[in-house]
């Protein structure tokens, strides 16, 4: 096992300590710098930095930070919900490390998709079927991680099968 443990600490957020969610700081026992251009290709990170080191994802509506050896884990609900969500993460990183000989490496940061360039794949009919009042409401929903593609039923349509195939490429994983 690469990443075997690790201990967390939970903080509140430095822009609204009010917030009712917390913030999950992870000390890593081991440096999971190699496995960070991997992480990026799996996860279609949102930034990455490789000089620093730094890769910075979307996932649950949440925003994770991984670096060498410490994993930042935004918008938690509690202490139950920050174990879970890092016993998930070390997992990801332990299949990522096992499956690198069969990952191509992106060692850059990809585009953020607008939530204009978003709304012009949709199907564009405003039907609500997805829970949302709008398509752009929808789209803006997806570039934040809120909402899921399959929300959009009528995207599963052969007609859209090209624009679902486009959004698919860069959004992340768990969003498409």
């Amino acid at each position: 096992m690469f990443l075997s443990d690790y201990t967390f600490r939970l903080v509140l957020p430095d822009c609204n300590p009010s917030s009712l969610k917390v913030n999950a700081l992870v000390d890593l026992f081991e440096d999971i710098s190699e496995v960070l251009p991997y992480l990026n290709t799996v996860l279609k990170g949102l930034q990455y930095d490789q000089d620093g080191k730094v890769l910075t994802v979307k996932s649950g509506g949440r925003l994770i930070t991984f670096r060498p050896r410490q994993i930042a884990v935004a918008k938690l609900e509690d202490e139950n919900e920050a174990r879970s969500v890092i016993e998930e993460l070390k997992e990801i990183v332990n299949e990522t490390y096992v499956n690198r000989d069969h990952i191509k490496p992106t060692y850059t940061s990809r585009p953020t998709p607008r939530p204009l360039d978003i709304y012009k794949l949709l199907p564009g009919n405003n039907c609500k079927e997805c829970g949302e009042p709008t398509c752009m409401a929808f789209a803006l929903k997806l570039v934040n991680d809120e909402v899921k593609l399959i929300q959009c039923q009528l995207l599963f349509e052969k007609e859209f099968e090209v624009n679902r195939s486009k959004l698919t490429e860069f959004l992340p994983e768990e969003t498409a």
